[in-house]
């Protein structure tokens, strides 16, 4: 029986090559030959080569032909491409980042000496363990979900500053950012405007709360919500005024700016959480492996439109028409829902555009100022799934939870054989999801938080057909999971992962929008989350949670979460200082 120990491919024709007669080796490279593009060669070039018949004869490269007993994974940072053991794979050192050969070649000659060539696992040193494909009946791989994000003010609402003119005739405030690409300028000629006719800002809040939305938009949301169940609206107006008009769209998840309000109640300038937020928003999602539709009405709107995988504008004014021809229009909110659903529909993927790279942590650590929710699911707004599927068929191997296998990978790996073994089928598992309901106090916590903390991203490394019906019942805008999927049988066999690490990663990206985040967790999966975050709180865990983690405070229930979040955001002053991270 042939050795399988030693292992490579002919350079020429890609032959499986094992040792015998049939290997020939060049000393010093990774340049290999079988024997009969071996005796292609002139006699002179075949005297650089050894036939490789004992391990000996391949020297010091012995490690580098070593069969993988492993089948190792990577992902482009720049395409996301799916990279294995091969010249297609480029690893830096020393780092969770990889390119394809593609993207490491277009790499300025200074920066690719940073990457060595993955030929074989060897060379990922310390960190080979967090490339390895599980190995057992659940297979594992990533999956790009869509995410539509959308300008707010004469997208889906009215110009708050235009509704403002018409109440007072101040002819001034016509002007916007149709007219005025240069947003710190408009902003300081419009508080110079209010000043002179003593308008405050109750009278903007008096204005904006009786604004509706625009002709189809509500109806656009709910068409779109269930096709797309991530909606973020990127809006450059302010938190101080724009809260009604967020209710009037139903609550989305909303990126704002906010307002400085003298001691008499004009507004005398602006601060914005982050310079180009809604560019740097769509590239962070992006990072997170969404692949974004942009839609927006303004100048304001291009740089996200240009960042988006697809860029639509709706209702813009001749001079944006004039300037950016290279986005369709959409003449009303029908006609967007045509473009979109287009673009959902057809028989076609929608191709990633290159990652932008990420800014280091540190960028933002002293100036983030709004707060954002980051939180689990399962054992904090709704039951654990995993339980309920062992309580109706009485599968004792289902009662293991992350709250005792921190091993996510294994425990699905277990979870599918257990379910293989007892004859349910993945069919029957949805049904299962479909029938549970929110927690006691759910609804409540969330009802409460809005006008504290009102933005907030549930993440749960569930599926989808868990966290959807979940996701409706709570009303909620934004949630992040992943998926799996049956085999010809029927039986679940395959985690598809939304992104490696989505919950760490999502606290990085939101900090890096300079958002402060509160991150609540449950159980040994969402640590890594609640260690990145601002505050993190664990909410009802496990004796083994509890003992393994003692540095987070811990919360019974959603009002002792309550009066832990009040206690938190209570406190005015600057951004309370993180522990240093580097990117």
């Amino acid at each position: 029986m042939e050795d399988i120990t030693y292992f490579c491919r002919c350079d020429e024709c890609r032959t499986s090559l094992f040792r015998g007669e049939n290997w020939f080796h060049k000393p010093g490279t990774n340049y290999d030959l079988c024997a009969k593009d071996f005796w292609k060669q002139p006699e002179d070039k075949r005297k650089a080569y050894v036939n490789i018949r004992e391990p000996t004869d391949l020297g010091q490269q012995q490690e580098e032909y070593v069969l993988e007993l492993k089948q190792y994974f990577g992902r482009c940072d720049s395409c996301r491409k799916g990279v294995f053991v091969g010249q297609d794979w480029y690893h830096k050192n020393g780092q969770l980042f990889d390119l394809c050969s593609q993207h490491w070649r277009a790499l300025p000659d200074s920066q690719r000496s940073d990457y060595v060539n993955v030929n074989t696992s060897s060379v990922l040193g310390h960190l080979k363990a967090q490339y390895i494909l599980p190995d057992e009946d659940m297979q594992v791989s990533e999956r790009d979900s869509i995410m539509c994000a959308f300008d707010v003010e004469g997208t889906l609402m009215p110009e708050a500053w235009l509704a403002l003119q018409e109440k007072t005739g101040i002819e001034g405030l016509k002007r916007t950012t149709a007219h005025e690409p240069d947003y710190d300028k408009l902003m300081k000629y419009r508080c110079d405007l209010l000043r002179q006719h003593n308008i405050k800002l109750k009278d903007m809040l008096e204005v904006v709360k009786d604004l509706k939305p625009l002709p189809g938009a509500r109806e656009f949301l709910e068409w779109l919500q269930p096709l797309v169940p991530r909606i973020l609206l990127l809006t450059d107006t302010f938190e101080e005024y724009a809260m009604p008009m967020f209710e009037q769209l139903g609550y989305p998840s909303v990126f704002c700016n906010s307002l400085i309000i003298d001691e008499d109640g004009f507004i005398v300038g602006h601060r914005l959480r982050l310079k180009d937020q809604k560019r740097k928003a769509v590239e962070s999602f992006q990072r997170l492996n969404f692949r974004i539709i942009a839609v927006g009405d303004s100048f304001n709107d291009i740089s996200m439109m240009k960042a988006a995988e697809h860029g639509i504008l709706i209702y813009p004014s001749d001079k944006v028409k004039k300037a950016h021809p290279e986005f369709p229009i959409a003449k009303d909110h029908f006609d967007l829902r045509v473009k979109i659903g287009r673009i959902l529909s057809a028989n076609k993927l929608i191709l990633p555009r290159a990652l932008a790279s990420p800014p280091p942590l540190s960028a933002t650590q002293s100036s983030r100022t709004m707060w954002l929710l980051c939180c689990n699911v399962a054992g904090f707004l709704a039951p654990e799934p995993w339980l309920a599927v062992q309580a109706k068929f009485n599968i004792e191997e289902l009662k293991v939870t992350t709250a005792q296998e921190p091993d996510y990978n294994k425990l699905m790996a277990l979870r599918a054989s257990a379910l293989r073994s007892h004859g349910i089928k993945l069919w029957e598992l949805f049904d299962v999801m479909n029938d549970l309901d929110v927690l006691p106090g759910a609804m409540d916590f969330l009802e409460w938080l809005k006008p504290i903390v009102p933005r907030t991203f549930m993440i749960t490394d569930g599926f989808e057909e868990y966290a959807l019906p979940i996701f409706d019942k709570l009303g909620h805008p934004m949630v992040f999971c992943n998926y799996v999927e049956a085999d010809k049988e029927g039986y679940m066999n395959k985690l598809v992962t939304r992104l490696k690490d989505q919950k760490l990663k999502t606290v990085e990206e939101l900090q890096r929008l300079n958002f402060r985040i509160i991150a609540v967790g449950t159980s040994f999966n969402d640590v890594e989350m609640l260690r990145a975050a601002e505050q993190g709180i664990i909410f009802s865990p496990s004796e083994a949670v509890r003992r393994e983690n003692p540095e987070f405070p811990i919360v019974a229930n959603h009002e002792e979460l309550k009066a832990k979040i009040l206690d938190i955001v209570g406190h005015r002053g600057e951004p309370m200082q993180k522990r240093a991270k580097t990117c």
